[in-house]
């Protein structure tokens, strides 16, 4: 029985590992932006609007994140660029900005 049971725990550890493992590389997508990209959300009454400003040292690609709204499209904000403004119509409303 206890066999059983070390073999039934290593198997699925294995299993676990192997399910990671294959995670491992989209982890750079889809991962929360630095603190150099700075996002502002302006609350309207039938929207909001996003607004993201590159501070990094150089380029970043960035989307921004909607739930119950379209998500945006990935942008490339060079270094001192102008902000990038998204607009979501309600009821969708921001959730995050990440890497793309």
């Amino acid at each position: 029985m206890r066999k059983t049971l070390m073999g039934v725990a290593s198997t699925t550890a294995a299993l676990g590992v192997g399910l990671f493992g294959l995670a491992a590389p989209a982890q750079a997508v889809g991962k929360n932006v630095g603190t150099c990209v700075k996002t502002n959300v302006y609350t309207q009454p039938a929207d909001q609007v996003a607004q993201v400003i590159n501070r990094c040292k150089g380029s970043v690609k960035v989307k921004v994140v909607a739930a119950f709204h379209k998500d945006s499209p990935c942008v490339t904000l060079p270094k001192g660029a102008k902000p990038y403004h998204f607009r979501i119509k309600a009821p969708g409303y921001y959730k995050k900005t990440v890497k793309c």
